[in-house]
């Protein structure tokens, strides 16, 4: 797919539905034990099932931001993200 703009009806690679529009997403991505968010990304999303395609164009443009180690310095804002461990909520249940 090389250009979202150009394929007006598409289908689904995961589900089959033609239920499938031009958005701008948001996605989360681990560089090394740091966590980033990336957003308006442009993708093709499923109705149906949420499944998100990227053209080639966009791919490369998220590998060059993943290449760059995704700077601090440009980043247009952050988030303050709890943590959790599930390890925890098991000890619990399984306590005295």
């Amino acid at each position: 797919m090389d250009s979202l703009q150009q394929k007006p009806s598409l289908t689904c690679a995961n589900c089959g539905s033609v239920n499938v529009s031009i958005s701008h997403v948001r996605s989360a991505f681990w560089q090394d034990d740091r966590l980033v968010v990336v957003e308006d990304i442009p993708a093709l999303v499923c109705g149906a099932c949420a499944e998100q395609f990227y053209d080639d164009t966009t791919v490369v443009g998220l590998d060059l931001l993943r290449g760059e180690g995704f700077p601090a310095e440009k980043a247009r804002t952050a988030l303050n993200v709890p943590v959790f461990s599930f390890g925890d909520r098991a000890a619990a249940k399984s306590g005295p």
